[in-house]
């Protein structure tokens, strides 16, 4: 029985290539984790300096691995790094050699450019799984805010929509104000009383209050998108999405407010926290990863492998980081010791600093995700949207009950949507013949015996069983 906050990790164990990625992420993964949490919990043990070695180039080699995948994928050289009818196990002997070449890359890397060049390699990884969690919570707001998708504008429609956009834009205003002043200056007693709550509140804010402002300067321009949004489909049923969205986005802002706030060190490496760090790993693998290869799969987008790969390159440099980060606290470990050259990029100075900035780094890259993600179904998806479900219900719209925009994509009136088939040709006119659907002709449905259709190009032997 799937478990419903994690059903979307089906998706890695489509084929046998996914399973594969699968398993290698998990490996890779599980290494770093282990030997990173012996490098803190026993420092200047004899073999730490060993276990450095092996934490750095096994971590960083299956970021690259799936690097690599993600690149070669991506720009459509594919033939690269699978073979789709290869005989025997040509496509796993090929995804070995290219985890022997990933690992050489890596130690060619420390020896030839230095061993920072690694940390740097994963951070694109890091801050590209912190965008991806941005969009992924953009996602679920939008998804609340289309619970409800009106066909009609009207003047009560608009005026609770608007009320309810002034809330959400208050809302915003109100984070903005707390933690870029009342809560630093204590005005109104404010810092005291969430000092109480949080008692690293004030110092956190102050850490990275430059970051603060570009963030609440992205919020800002949400803010302003979203109005001059809502002051074009003030008339329509779009306006109540604007503004139900606007809501949900500042909830979703004041989650990572709080988040900076709550912070009072680097997380360590106990068993909680790893537990911790892989239930909200595998949380956000579920979203993420179903969301980037249905992507992926859409006519016209890239082959299927391009998805998970992206998604493990990112949460394997993700992960790959954090662990750094957490060992990085201990100063007694090689690794937080200042002076001895391993990772020394000056951000690592604090490690504190790049862990509060994780969250911060969320609410700067949150607002011009949900920009970009409102603009989009603004203009194509919620037309799309109500369109199909009509199709699919057999619903047809009457004159003066919808939209101008869902009106001119309707059939006339009294007419029914046309046919994907017939393309909208009526009976008797020319060409009606030729595209309609022939009754006499064999069809089959999904009771066929013969197993799930395939495309061209698929491999018989990849469906994982």
């Amino acid at each position: 029985m799937a478990i419903p906050l994690f059903d979307g990790i089906r998706v890695f164990f489509k084929t046998r290539r996914y399973l594969a990625y699968l398993i290698v992420f998990v490996t890779t993964t599980f290494l770093g984790l282990f030997v990173s949490w012996m490098m803190y919990t026993f420092p200047g043990t004899a073999i730490e300096e060993v276990l450095v070695y092996f934490f750095t180039y096994v971590g960083s080699a299956g970021a690259i691995y799936f690097a690599l995948g993600a690149l070669f994928t991506g720009l459509g050289a594919d033939r690269l790094w699978i073979t789709r009818r290869g005989r025997g196990r040509v496509t796993e002997m090929k995804g070995l050699s290219w985890m022997v070449v990933s690992f050489a890359i890596a130690v060619f890397l420390s020896l030839l450019v230095g061993r920072t060049a690694l940390l740097f390699f994963a951070i694109f990884g890091w801050v590209g799984w912190i965008a991806f969690q941005g969009y992924l919570s953009t996602r679920t707001s939008l998804r609340l805010a289309t619970l409800a998708e009106p066909k009609k504008g009207g003047f009560l429609l608009g005026t609770g929509s608007f009320i309810l956009l002034i809330i959400g834009l208050g809302i915003i205003a109100a984070e903005a104000l707390l933690a870029l002043y009342f809560v630093p200056n204590d005005i109104l007693g404010l810092g005291a009383m969430i000092n109480g709550i949080f008692p690293s509140a004030t110092i956190n804010l102050a850490e990275q209050f430059s970051y603060l402002i570009v963030a609440y300067a992205c919020m800002g321009l949400f803010a302003l998108v979203m109005l001059l949004a809502f002051l074009k489909n003030a008339g329509k049923g779009a306006a109540l999405n604007i503004s139900l969205l606007t809501i949900f986005i500042a909830i979703y802002a004041g989650y990572f407010l709080v988040n900076i706030m709550r912070r009072t060190g680097v997380f360590g490496m106990g068993p909680v926290d790893i537990a911790m760090s892989l239930f909200f790993l595998a949380y956000a693998l579920s979203g993420i990863g179903r969301t980037a290869t249905e992507a992926a799969e859409k006519p016209g987008g890239r082959i299927g492998d391009f998805g998970p790969l992206i998604t493990f390159f990112l949460a394997s440099g993700f992960f790959f980081v954090d662990s750094i980060i957490a060992v990085a606290s201990n100063p007694l470990t090689i690794i937080g010791t200042p002076g001895t050259g391993w990772f020394e990029t000056g951000i690592l100075a604090d490690p504190r600093f790049l862990f509060l900035f994780r969250d911060v780094a969320k609410l700067i890259a949150f607002p011009l995700t949900a920009i970009f993600t409102a603009i989009y179904y603004l203009r194509v998806e919620r037309t799309q949207r109500i369109i199909e479900r009509a199709k699919e219900s057999g619903e047809t719209f009457e004159e003066g009950k919808v939209d101008e925009d869902l009106a001119k994509k309707a059939p006339e009136p009294g007419k029914p949507w046309p046919s994907e088939r017939a393309e909208g040709i009526e009976k008797g006119k020319p060409g009606h013949d030729l595209s309609a659907p022939d009754s006499d002709r064999l069809t089959v449905d999904k009771s066929r015996r013969l197993g799930k259709a395939k495309r061209f190009g698929e491999d018989d032997d990849d469906q994982g069983n």
